[in-house]
C-alpha cells in the first residue's frame, strides 16, 4: 500500500481531501498534516511515497517543507496543490517540487497525477541508479512557460493566440521555437513568422513538447564532458521524430495518437542526459564498452546498469505528469517484445528510433539497431517497415547546424 501525505494549514481543505479520497483508502495509507513541521514530523516516523502541499502556510511555507523533503526524504515524490494566484512564489520554488496542480483540483485528476508518478518511479529497477537520481538537485523542472500554459489550458478551452501570446513572452524560447518551425524538421509550406502562428498550425501538445525537448537539452549543455555529442543527440531526436509524425499520418492515427507519437519521439532519448550527468562514471564504462565492441547502447546498459535509458527517461516524464501513452511509448522504445493490436504509438516510436539509425551514421562506433521479428510482427511485418522507411525518406531530412 501506498503512502502519502497531504498538508494544508486550513482544516476545511485538508477535511475536504478526506471526504474527496475515501475511495482510495483501500489502494493509500493517507495521512494529513495541518503545518509544515506536523509533516516532517509525521515523516520522520513513517515513509512517504509522496507529499501533497499547500504553498501559502504560516511559519513554514510550502517551498521550504518542500525543499526540507527533498534534503531528508529525496525519493519521496513531492507535489505542490496551490492556486492560481501563487504561480510567481511556484516559480520562484520550482526546484524541490516534481509537479504542481492548481486549485480547484478534481479527486480524478489528483489520483491519476499521484499514481502515475508513484507508477513511474516503478520503471527504474535499479535501486542503486534511482537512489542517485532521486537525489539530484537540480533535476530537471518543468519550465515555467510550460507550466504556465498548463494553468491556461486548466482553465478551460483558451484560443491558440493565447497560447501564443504565453510563449510569445518568453523571448529567448521564442526565438528558439520559431527557428525550429521553420526548419527541415516540419516541412512547413510557408514561414512562421509569430509563436501564435506556430500553435495554430502545429497545435499546443506539439509546441509544448518542443518546449520541453528545448528546455531539457539547454539544462544539460553547460556541463563541460559528455559522453556523446549533444548536438547529434539532438539532431538524432529532432529527425526521429519528425519520421514518427510522417508515419502517424501515413497510418491515418487520430490527432491526439499522432501527437502523443511526436513527443514521445522527441522526447525519447532524455535518459541519456540524465545517466550522462549523474552517474557519469557508470556511463563512461558502458560507452567505453559500447565504442569498443561496437554494440548497442540499451544492450550494454542492461547489462552493466540493470536498466535503460528508456525507463530512466521515462520516470522524469511521468514524474512530470506526461500522458501514460508518452510515458509507456518511451519506456518501451528498445523492448524486443510488442504488446498486441500495433501498430500504435509504441511500436511508432520505436520504428522511427531505428529508421534514423538505420537512415543516418549517429556514431560510427555504435552498433546499428535491426528490426526485431517479434516487432515487426506488430506492425504487419517487414514490408510495413519498409514502406514507412519509404515515407519517411521523401520527407527529406538532411543533418541540419543546430
Amino acid at each position: 500500500m501506498r503512502s502519502i501525505l497531504f498538508v494544508d494549514d486550513e482544516p476545511n481543505i485538508l477535511m475536504g481531501l478526506k471526504r474527496m479520497l475515501r475511495p482510495m483508502r483501500e489502494k493509500w495509507d493517507m495521512h494529513f498534516a495541518s503545518s509544515g513541521r506536523e509533516a516532517l514530523e509525521l515523516m520522520a516516523k513513517t515513509p512517504m511515497d509522496a507529499v501533497v502541499s499547500d504553498m501559502r502556510m504560516p511559519g513554514m511555507d510550502g517551498p521550504e517543507l518542500l525543499q526540507r523533503i527533498k534534503r531528508d526524504h529525496p525519493d519521496t515524490i513531492r507535489f505542490a496543490l496551490s492556486g492560481y494566484s501563487d504561480q510567481e512564489m511556484i516559480a520562484h520554488a520550482i526546484a524541490p517540487t516534481h509537479r504542481y496542480l492548481t486549485k480547484p483540483c478534481e479527486a480524478e485528476q489528483l489520483v491519476e497525477a499521484l499514481e502515475q508518478a508513484m507508477g513511474a518511479r516503478e520503471l527504474v529497477p535499479n535501486k542503486a541508479i534511482m537512489d542517485k537520481i532521486a537525489r539530484i538537485d537540480h533535476l530537471p523542472v518543468l519550465p515555467e512557460i510550460y507550466n504556465r500554459i498548463s494553468l491556461e489550458l486548466a482553465k478551460g478551452e483558451p484560443s491558440p493566440r493565447d497560447i501564443g501570446d504565453i510563449v510569445a513572452q518568453d523571448v529567448g524560447m521564442s526565438a528558439n521555437i520559431m527557428k525550429l518551425v521553420n526548419s527541415a524538421y516540419f516541412g512547413l509550406p510557408r514561414h512562421i513568422s509569430a509563436p501564435q502562428q506556430a500553435v495554430i498550425i502545429l497545435g499546443v501538445n506539439v509546441i509544448r513538447s518542443v518546449i520541453l525537448s528545448l528546455h531539457i537539452f539547454n539544462s544539460f549543455e553547460q556541463r563541460t564532458t559528455h559522453t556523446f555529442s549533444l548536438q547529434m543527440l539532438w539532431g538524432h531526436s529532432m529527425r526521429a521524430a519528425a519520421m514518427a509524425r510522417a508515419i502517424a499520418t501515413h497510418e491515418g492515427l487520430a490527432k491526439n495518437d499522432s501527437d502523443y507519437v511526436y513527443i514521445a519521439t522527441l522526447l525519447h532519448d532524455v535518459g541519456k542526459l540524465l545517466l550522462d550527468a549523474y552517474c557519469p562514471e557508470e556511463y563512461a564504462s558502458v560507452a567505453q564498452e559500447v565504442c569498443a565492441h561496437n554494440r548497442l547502447v540499451a544492450e550494454v546498459e542492461t547489462e552493466q546498469l540493470g536498466l535503460t535509458h528508456a525507463e530512466v527517461g521515462a520516470y522524469l516524464l511521468g514524474l512530470w505528469g506526461l500522458p501514460a501513452q508518452v510515458v509507456h511509448a518511451v519506456a518501451r522504445h528498445h523492448d524486443t517484445t510488442a504488446a498486441p493490436g500495433g501498430p500504435g504509438v509504441a511500436d511508432i516510436v520505436h520504428f522511427a528510433n531505428l529508421l534514423d539509425h538505420d537512415i543516418f551514421v549517429f556514431n560510427e562506433h555504435y552498433a546499428r539497431p535491426q528490426p526485431l521479428p517479434a516487432r515487426l510482427a506488430a506492425i504487419g511485418g517487414a514490408e510495413t517497415y519498409e514502406a514507412w522507411k519509404q515515407e519517411v525518406l521523401t520527407i527529406g531530412l538532411g543533418v541540419e547546424d543546430e
